[in-house]
């Protein structure tokens, strides 16, 4: 972190939680489109002057997906809500909220973009956490701000039952697309690869991703005392914020094994087929 990416944020962040905050509180716009608006397109414009152009190292890839993790938070888990009778408070609070939520998506764009710039000193381990940051964020906040509900004391149980199973079968469909295209993305063949072996590592690590979430979520076999752990580890409907960690480490996990167990198929594959040549 330098001078010129500071200076960057804060001026990014003051632009666009003042011009945020006087639209809506004015009511010339709604701050639902005018923050998320801003939030993008400041940084990207203020990226291509002369004063950052050359000095900010902050790819506008990662600037993008920063900007999507966090508005996609922002909007399910209703983070920006609150209630207030003085005005002159309301204009403080909601001009604060947005000023550090722009702060949190640069900070988060570049420590993406030092996370994905890291020295590769491990292979295949190194592959799988790249594909699990890629995967993972949306789907599990989504998927969290759902399993984040108080119900426990809630008289409308019922009524909003549908609407959560509804959900969590969008956020699970969400996640089984990210997975397979990231699968396929990331590990195409490139630069002299051969295509026969990683095309069998793809759809092996997408197999064996299946089978493992398959098995969990539609009555595997799961050991007694892991279901014990269950509501203590993942405490759902209690508005207990592990329910977006611990889904998280589990399903990291899977991903992980799967691309593990994908990258032994390709080797398996490779010196089968080096073999039979020989």
């Amino acid at each position: 972190m330098n001078k010129t990416f500071i200076v960057f944020t804060l001026v990014t962040a003051l632009f666009v939680s003042a011009v945020t905050t006087v639209l809506g509180q004015s009511h010339l716009a709604s701050p639902a489109f005018v923050f998320p608006v801003l939030s993008i397109v400041v940084p990207i414009l203020l990226q291509r002057t002369k004063q950052f152009k050359d000095d900010l190292q902050l790819p506008l890839k990662y600037q993008w997906y920063s900007w999507l993790i966090v508005n996609v938070f922002i909007h399910f888990s209703n983070a920006l809500s609150f209630f207030a009778e003085n005005q002159l408070l309301i204009l403080l609070i909601l001009f604060s909220a947005y000023f550090l939520v722009q702060v949190l998506i640069e900070l988060l764009a570049l420590l993406l973009s030092v996370f994905f710039a890291r020295e590769r000193r491990y292979g295949i381990i190194d592959e799988a956490l790249d594909m699990c940051v890629y995967i993972l964020p949306i789907p599990f906040i989504y998927l969290g701000s759902i399993l984040y509900i108080d119900l426990q004391h809630s008289p409308f149980l019922f009524v909003y039952a549908r609407a959560i199973e509804m959900n969590i079968v969008i956020a699970e469909f969400l996640l089984f697309i990210l997975a397979m295209l990231v699968f396929a993305l990331y590990l195409y063949p490139r630069n002299g690869v051969k295509k026969l072996p990683r095309f069998i590592r793809i759809l092996g690590t997408a197999a064996i991703w299946i089978a493992m979430n398959a098995h969990i979520l539609y009555g595997g076999y799961i050991p007694d005392f892991v279901k014990a752990l269950v509501p203590t580890v993942i405490p759902t409907y209690q508005a207990n914020p592990l329910v977006y960690i611990t889904p998280s480490i589990i399903e990291a996990c899977f991903i992980i094994a799967s691309v593990v167990i994908g990258y032994g198929l390709e080797v398996g594959v490779t010196k089968g087929v080096a073999k039979s040549k020989s």
